[in-house]
């Protein structure tokens, strides 16, 4: 089965999707900063057109894609539709979203969920912080997570030192 990668830029941010046949396997989220924008199919361009309104702060319908859900668990995949049904603006708690799924006493488990969650931004695990409203773990880190949730409006701006 072929694999090809496609890189979309906006702002300070790249999405990189990693295709496997004509499904996607996974995505990756990082800063911008040195990669190259490298977009090769309709889907491809349409993820670029809605990364670059969400940069823009406008409301983003993500397009759909198709999915490559081999190797998830029940849970797991319960985890992650319950997790893109959160909108824009709101953060929910890791138990919170074990509750969603079934689970109420597994918020350790979701925790691991959102550690290997392969469509990070388009299944938005940065909205998922701590019982307390800390944020915690999100594999393109801590200032990646504050970044989209103030682009979202779900937290106030870092006020700049000066």
């Amino acid at each position: 089965m072929a694999t090809r990668t496609e890189t979309c830029l906006a702002g300070p941010l790249a999405l990189t999707i990693h295709w496997q046949g004509d499904e996607v396997a996974s995505l990756s989220l990082d800063w911008s900063k040195g990669k190259t924008r490298r977009l090769a199919t309709e889907a491809g361009e349409a993820v670029q057109a809605a990364l670059e309104r969400y940069v823009a702060g406008e409301e983003t319908d993500w397009p759909a894609l198709p999915w490559r859900l081999e190797g998830l668990s029940d849970f797991a995949r319960r985890v992650l539709a319950e997790l893109a049904r959160v909108p824009r603006g709101q953060m929910v708690s890791y138990g919170w979203l074990a509750a969603k799924a079934g689970r109420p006493k597994a918020a350790r488990a979701v925790g691991r969920v959102m550690a290997r969650n392969p469509f990070p931004r388009l299944v938005p695990c940065h909205r998922v912080v701590g019982a307390d409203g800390t944020l915690t773990g999100f594999g393109p880190g801590l200032d990646m997570k504050r970044y989209l949730l103030e682009r979202e409006g779900a937290l106030a701006p870092k006020p700049t030192q000066g």
